[in-house]
């Protein structure tokens, strides 16, 4: 589990957002569904219940003349509606206690949702996607990428990530290259144990692109196997 940390991290933010996504939509195309076969009329708010945040109680009549009270769910702070105000809202003819009225109330939810979504599938989706790109770089540095030796410079904790109340450790070494002199320092992966004790005062081995050092990939295949 530890190996796939940032693929099970980003999963599940990506099933967050899906499940946001699934429940906006289908409250969207539900309440426009309602307000298509329900019947049309207009109402009136006579009051607001509630505290700090409050939901208008509106009154309506039906198409057989009964007047009927309906108290909307969404509470908001400022008042979303004001008492005396006019609001055009559908009923269900066959169950007149099932109320969509217009303005927030209608599209509140779908769009808090659809926006937990863009930020949930954003993050989740996205990560996972970067993840499936370094996938594949690394793959291809693997089997074309020029090995280069690099010194190291420094074992880490990366205490900005846990699993379980542990932190990964990164290797760090840098190489010159000896054509334009320029210094790439290189991070590897995560790892799960700390790999000081295997590593000594050895080199590096690195792959990296000849066209561009910056992208290459830490070959820790010298390290035994997490158990």
């Amino acid at each position: 589990m530890k190996k796939d940390f940032y693929t099970v991290f980003f999963g599940i933010f990506a099933f967050v957002g899906t499940i946001m996504g699934l429940i906006a939509a289908f409250t969207w195309f539900s309440t426009n569904r309602f307000t298509r076969e329900g019947v049309r009329t207009t109402g009136t708010v006579i009051e607001l219940v509630g505290g700090r945040s409050v939901a208008p109680v509106v009154e309506f009549a039906t198409a057989g003349g009964t007047r009927r009270t309906y108290t909307s769910g969404l509470y908001s702070s400022p008042p979303a509606y004001a008492i005396g105000e006019a609001v055009t809202l559908w009923y269900d003819p066959k169950n007149p206690n099932e109320v969509v009225l217009s303005g927030l109330s209608r599209w509140f939810l779908p769009v808090l949702l659809g926006f937990f979504f863009l930020i949930f599938g954003g993050i989740g989706y996205g990560g996972l996607i970067y993840q499936q790109l370094k996938k594949r770089d690394a793959k291809w540095l693997l089997e074309n990428g020029q090995p280069v030796n690099a010194l190291l410079t420094n074992v880490v904790l990366n205490t900005s990530v846990q699993l379980n109340g542990s932190s990964p450790f990164v290797i760090q070494s840098q190489w010159q290259d000896p054509a334009t002199q320029k210094v790439y320092v290189f991070e590897s992966d995560h790892i799960w144990y700390d790999p000081s004790p295997y590593v000594g005062d050895r080199s590096i081995p690195v792959l990296i692109n000849p066209h561009d050092p910056r992208k290459y990939y830490v070959d820790l295949s010298f390290l035994p196997e997490a158990a």
